[in-house]
């Protein structure tokens, strides 16, 4: 569909922002379910939901170690070339967190750990996300997580489909439980007699997955919500026409994604709807007014093809970022190496994608010293006295005062 005005374009994403009611109240039922009757929900779900009822909610490894020896050549060796990638990209991305402060007697030391367990969700609705597995469970693995464990629908009789229990197992995961949607989340955030309880649950699902994760924040820890996918490509004269629509059409290939496509040429335009029936274009007078609305909308993923790609991707607002025609979304999704966990429905003006940084939690020591109380706890005292906070006050002028006469009586 051609949008004319930008009002147009900013009323459909009003509407596509507005949070629907997706059940709310069915996934606060199965969460609170899970909560109370541990296995005994999670395998009623199995059969109402999957249609099928587990023999055993843990995969065993042997078929973990099945679906990896039994994984097709080709897709194993892609996968292996595609982690590797991944992984060397999240390496560098891994710093030195840990500094220290020290300023007249009072020493700060500041420090990342990595998370000691956390559960990720694998997807397999229309199709096993394998490179979701990479994706999730290699950031986490370099951060130094020291337990990973996972979650994936019973979409194999009853089991994880073979080749996302192959993904696991090449990447080391042992830990492997056939439950899906909202109930996964449930089982990850409280435990039950299987399911391990994790600090933090991460991955991409369906807007029941993500409204599980947003009921169980606060419980246990949430990486973002992630999903259903979008995608904005932004373009001038440049463009491929032919890669537009490759990448338009992929993306719809989603089913429920929201595409747009904005552009400076109006022939493009029309030559690009012709083949794309999904979505919306819009025509605008210069690529920095189409960079507006594009950040407008803030998408999970925005394709910029014009001339001055690099500079305009300075100014962008979007889980990531595709420069020219020889960068389709599609390539973030499989090999590029950062995670395609992104975040969604406009989330990216404030939220970050999926990185090593997610698995680790921070902390300051802080360490005062007798110099230190002497010299800084009357700004303390002063400010607590401001507020109210006599015993805090107190706290502090204890230890000044006590400085001073343990240094009176030396004299």
């Amino acid at each position: 569909m051609r949008l004319t005005r930008p009002e147009d374009l900013k009323k459909i994403v009003r509407k596509l922002r507005q949070k629907e009611d997706v059940g709310a109240r069915v996934v606060r039922d199965i969460l609170e379910d899970v909560d109370r009757c541990g296995d005994r929900a999670l395998f009623r779900y199995s059969l109402k939901f999957d249609g099928v009822t587990p023999t055993s909610l843990q995969v065993p490894i042997p078929i973990l170690r099945k679906g990896y020896r039994s994984m097709d050549p080709s897709l194993k060796e892609s996968l292996q070339k595609s982690a590797e990638r991944i992984r060397t990209y999240h390496c560098s991305q891994k710093q030195n967190n840990s500094f220290s402060f020290h300023r007249e007697g009072i020493r700060v030391y500041y420090r990342s750990v990595p998370l000691t367990r956390v559960g990720i969700y694998i997807p397999a609705g229309k199709a096993p996300l394998v490179s979701t597995v990479l994706m999730t469970v290699i950031p986490a693995s370099v951060a130094g997580v020291k337990e990973i464990v996972a979650c994936s629908p019973p979409s194999n009789n009853g089991s994880v489909h073979p080749a996302v229990a192959g993904a696991l197992y090449m990447l080391g995961v042992r830990k492997v439980y056939a439950v899906g949607g909202a109930q996964a989340i449930a089982a990850m955030a409280y435990g039950t007699e299987t399911v391990c309880k994790v600090d933090k649950v991460i991955g991409p699902g369906n807007l029941y997955v993500n409204e599980a994760k947003r009921l169980i924040f606060g419980r246990t820890g949430i990486d973002l919500l992630a999903g259903p996918s979008e995608l904005v490509v932004l373009a001038d004269s440049s463009a491929d026409a032919e890669m537009v629509v490759a990448d338009l059409s992929a993306q719809a290939e989603h089913g429920s994604s929201p595409i747009f496509f904005i552009t400076t040429d109006s022939a493009l335009g029309e030559k690009v709807a012709k083949k794309v029936d999904t979505g919306w274009w819009f025509q605008v007078a210069s690529i920095e007014e189409g960079l507006a609305l594009a950040n407008a909308i803030a998408p999970e993923h925005l394709e910029i093809i014009a001339k001055n790609a690099r500079t305009l991707a300075s100014k962008a607002i979007a889980g990531a970022v595709f420069l020219g025609n020889f960068s389709p979304c599609a390539m973030g999704d499989y090999f590029a190496g950062p995670s395609h966990v992104l975040p969604t429905g406009g989330s990216a003006s404030f939220l970050s994608g999926l990185s090593v940084f997610d698995f680790l939690r921070s902390f300051a020591t802080i360490e005062g010293s007798r110099e230190g109380m002497q010299k800084q706890a009357m700004t303390g005292e002063t400010i607590a006295s401001f507020e109210g906070m006599e015993l805090h006050r107190r706290s502090l002028e204890l230890r000044r005062k006590k400085n001073s006469a343990d240094s009176k009586k030396k004299v």
